[in-house]
């Protein structure tokens, strides 16, 4: 049953203006509560998981580890915290984060 909902997550990804594109990081994502210290990172963009009612929180944030890979991000910095929307008859789960690339 987790792998079906974990399944019935999906994401959105917005570009940093002026971003340059990336290859996708093998690496660990590492999740944050707040931005590093500046000068530190770079911004890759904005990630967003949206799951089915039923979707747990540790499979939206690790869409969004996944979608942030892909784009060459090997940190997400999350934004709040996971909010309920209605969409016609359903409800869905959102969650955003800010995909970065550390500095090593």
């Amino acid at each position: 049953l987790a792998a079906l909902l974990s399944a019935c997550a999906s994401t959105r990804f917005n570009p940093a203006p002026g971003a340059p594109g990336y290859p996708a990081h093998r690496g660990e994502v590492k999740v944050l509560q707040e931005f590093p210290r500046a000068g530190s990172y770079e911004s890759v963009g904005i990630v967003i998981a949206y799951g089915v009612d039923l979707t747990d929180r540790e499979d939206l944030i690790e869409a969004l580890q996944s979608e942030a890979a892909r784009r060459g991000a090997n940190a997400i910095v999350l934004q709040g915290e996971v909010k309920m929307r209605s969409r016609g008859t359903s409800r869905e789960k959102v969650l955003g984060a800010y995909a970065l690339r550390l500095e090593p």
